[in-house]
């Protein structure tokens, strides 16, 4: 894709619908998709002006004219049932009839025969056969008058001489008969209103009915008499009316019942889908896991599984395991169950592969699975050989129940911008999601109850003993887990439901099956940038200052790579975005809160933001943890205002986690769950990227470094120490190429400045540390002063008194001699010498 476009601008919109035999339109000429393979589409020109191509998908859908054309009416002439004309099947006998009577009807023969039948000469025209044709099939007892032959024959031509035209389409019966759908539409709300109370008879409701379209069409009612028969029908086609639509039904069930069927959303449920394609229809569903878990504070806490299938091959596309808690009653401390942010974490899952994680069994991998994994990698590099046996899906229709977190703002906006459609499956109808409630079924039988610690079994009753004093597993574990036996078990374990349509006798496994289906559909690679991944944040609109911005409390401030960035934001003032009162949306996740992202909608980019207080906490920690100390803090009397009182309470309570002795036959308290980490950051630049592949045996073995700081290096080629320098053991430098001490550069110079960087790239920090193992080293009984020591290095080049010396031996420490800042008289020598 050129850059510069988004990913998935030209390709959503346009290239969802691009399928072999489409015609699209590409570099100002119009193709047909005939063959696709990976990532390469062969495109053959309908003009016939140029030879076939095969180009790559991204490249064809990134073209500034690619566009999917709307099947012509040629479409037909492939021997395939035209559009509106499905639902012919098993009238192949008639159809076969028919193009028999257009054949000779156009040609004067019939097919088969070699003389023409009276009527049917050379010298009769087309109304005449017409007309002999109608006379046939009127002795037969078929009524077709001329004119209808010429019809048919016009649209059989037309039709690219194909015999499914020539059959009489059926007909839709009409809902409602001839009642006004106004009408209809006020009965359905009638009931539906009724539906919690008690049961009435379907007079009373006709009277509501009518006092309904009273209300709102009264002016129909007062001027036309005929109008108003016409809008509200007779008592007995009422009757009959709700009858057929099944409200008489609804009146004759139980309260709850009707309340059930009133809630339901009004659409077309009962028939069943064609999916032809993975992804096409997903089901998204959460249940408890029923294994408890570590949580947070070290204490056992319950857990949901949030998963999402794919209809086509029962692939399990994601799934989410999350902490899950009840309200406590003493303390008021709000209850944790899955959220908005946990779904769309899960859906991140669904656009790349997962890898292999270490300690996984090797059969878990894609490589050694009956995926494609050959065509897989040709068409996504992400593909490797540590990637597990679980297909990426990604999906184009969610059924989803009617829970909170996916009605949720947050998850629709989500959805919406990666081009989802969702669906909402009916209350207490679980036959609406079938896979995804069997999947559950099948998650118990043949993973959780093979998880000795935590497991509680399938019901309270049946639930075992000492279950919270077991050693447990962390959520991040269990995670882990989960996944290794979805990429290990699941996906290789073949299937009664699944067959493919060319060899019905084989049980198929959900990877089996994909395999299958991808190869007709093919594959289409979405990977998501850092940008795209935040947008599976959580928003939230703030007003930027001078001091940074304010989340639940916490300061935040821009990095010092974005300061510029973050000025011009406040440059700008106010966002100026309808409804958000000139705010700023902010992307952050609530499992990783020492990070934001301020999105500058003008601009297009992000300015990265820190906690404030972030070098305080230095263990893993969560906006719910955070909140917990803040209303500690506020119960105590404190403000949860104060954000350096709550970080030091949050870094004192890691502390205290990390220090103290765990409790028995448990594990201590693990780091908090932080979700899946998504890819949020921008990937740094690889230094050796583009050099070329060096020969390792060219390479020569690099003198081995002195052991003693201050031993002559004995590397060749170095350059001399300057003249009237001092060498490293203190003899003079005589200028004669003597190789300096590797250290020399970390020495200050004669204006008693700090060391400057040398030109090695030594920084600071080091030049600090190897001054103090230098100090270390050369007194390391702490016999000779130190400072005194180092005192000439800091005035200025040493220079040796050769004029007296002394032998070595014990007594006391010479003298300093505070002129010349070194050892004073004849014990210089004696220093130099060390």
């Amino acid at each position: 894709m050129p850059k510069g476009r988004a990913a998935g601008t030209g390709e959503g919109r346009s290239a969802g619908s691009l399928s072999i035999g489409a015609r699209v339109r590409w570099q100002e000429r119009e193709w047909e998709v005939a063959a696709w393979q990976g990532a390469q589409v062969t495109l053959v020109p309908e003009d016939g002006g140029v030879v076939p191509q095969a180009v790559s998908y991204r490249w064809l859908v990134g073209g500034e004219d690619f566009a999917v054309l709307p099947a012509g009416p040629a479409s037909a002439a492939d021997g395939a049932l035209p559009r509106g004309w499905q639902g012919q099947e098993g009238r192949e006998g008639e159809a076969a009839l028919w193009q028999a009577r257009m054949v000779e009807i156009d040609t004067g023969l019939a097919p088969g025969r070699s003389e023409h039948e009276q009527g049917f000469g050379p010298g009769t025209t087309l109304a005449q056969r017409c007309a002999a044709m109608s006379a046939r099939l009127a002795a037969d007892g078929i009524r077709c008058s001329a004119h209808t032959l010429a019809d048919k024959r016009r649209k059989w031509k037309t039709a690219g001489e194909n015999p499914a035209v020539l059959l009489p389409r059926p007909r839709d019966k009409r809902p409602g008969g001839f009642t006004d759908p106004r009408c209809l539409a006020a009965m359905q709300e009638v009931v539906t209103r009724r539906a919690p109370a008690s049961d009435v008879t379907i007079d009373l409701i006709r009277e509501e009915v009518e006092d309904l379209l009273r209300s709102r069409y009264g002016d129909e009612f007062d001027s036309d008499p005929a109008a108003a028969a016409a809008l509200l029908p007779s008592r007995s086609v009422f009757y009959l009316r709700m009858k057929e639509s099944g409200l008489a039904n609804v009146l004759a069930q139980p309260t709850r019942a009707r309340a059930a069927l009133a809630c339901a959303p009004s659409l077309p449920y009962g028939g069943r889908e064609i999916i032809l394609r993975p992804g096409q229809v997903t089901q998204a569903d959460t249940t408890p896991l029923r294994i408890l878990a570590c949580g947070d504070d070290g204490r056992p806490t319950a857990t949901e599984m949030t998963a999402l299938i794919d209809v086509a091959s029962h692939s399990v596309c994601a799934l989410m395991i999350t902490p899950s808690r009840p309200q406590d009653a003493v303390t008021g401390r709000p209850g944790q169950a899955t959220r908005a942010i946990d779904l769309t974490l899960m859906l991140a899952q669904t656009f790349a592969p997962w890898p292999v994680m270490p300690g996984w069994d090797p059969l878990a991998a894609a490589a050694v699975s009956s995926l494609p994994f050959g065509a897989l990698r040709a068409a996504d590099e992400r593909f490797t050989k540590a990637t597990a046996a679980r297909p990426v899906i990604r999906p184009e229709l969610i059924v989803y129940d009617q829970g909170s977190p996916y009605v949720s703002e947050h998850f629709t906006s989500v959805c919406d911008r990666l081009r989802i459609a969702r669906r909402p499956a009916r209350k207490r109808t679980p036959s609406d999601k079938p896979l995804a409630e069997h999947f559950f079924i099948t998650l118990a039988h043949r993973f959780s109850q093979h998880i000795q610690h935590g497991w509680q079994g399938r019901s309270h009753r049946k639930r075992g003993r000492g279950i919270e004093r077991m050693p447990l597993y962390t959520i991040t574990e269990l995670q882990q887990m989960a996944q290794e036996w979805v990429a290990l078990d699941y996906q290789q374990t073949p299937d009664a439901g699944l067959r493919d349509p060319l060899r019905p006798g084989i049980v198929l496994s959900p990877n089996d099956m994909y395999a299958v289906q991808v190869a007709r559909s093919g594959y289409r690679a979405m990977p998501l940038s850092p940008a795209h991944n935040r947008m599976f944040l959580l928003p939230k609109w703030v007003t930027p200052g001078r001091n940074g911005f304010m989340i639940n409390h916490r300061t935040y401030q821009p990095t010092r790579p974005d300061a510029g960035h973050y000025r011009a934001i406040l440059l700008l003032g106010s966002s100026k975005l309808p409804g958000r009162d000139g705010k700023w949306e902010c992307r952050f996740n609530p499992y990783r809160p020492e990070r934001v992202w301020l999105h500058d909608h003008t601009a297009g980019t992000w300015v990265t933001c820190d906690f404030r207080l972030r070098h305080l906490l230095t263990d893993p920690w969560t906006a719910d943890m955070w909140q917990e100390h803040a209303e500690q803090r506020q119960a105590a009397g404190g403000s949860e205002r104060d954000e350096e009182a709550i970080a030091l309470a949050l870094a004192r309570r890691e502390r205290r986690r990390r220090s103290r002795k765990p409790p028995p036959k448990r594990t201590g308290a693990e780091p908090p769950f932080q979700g899946l980490e998504l890819e949020t950051e921008q990937p740094a630049e690889d230094p050796y990227a583009g050099l070329e592949e060096f020969d390792l045996s060219t390479l020569r073995a690099y003198p081995a470094l002195p052991i003693s700081p201050l031993a002559p290096s004995s590397l060749p080629g170095l350059p001399a120490l300057p003249a009237g320098a001092d060498s490293a053991d203190g003899r003079p430098g005589v200028g004669h190429g003597q190789a300096p001490h590797p250290l020399t550069a970390l020495f200050p110079a004669d204006d008693g400045k700090e060391p400057s960087i040398s030109a090695a790239g030594a920084p600071r920090a080091d030049w600090e540390v190897i001054e103090a193992e230098l100090l270390d080293d050369l007194d390391p009984e702490g016999t000779e002063d130190t400072d005194n020591l180092w005192e000439p290095y800091h005035g200025g080049p040493r220079r040796p008194d050769t004029t007296s010396r002394q032998p070595a031996g014990p007594g006391p420490p010479p003298p300093l001699d505070p002129a010349s800042g070194g050892v004073a008289g004849p014990h210089r020598g004696k220093r130099e010498e060390r």
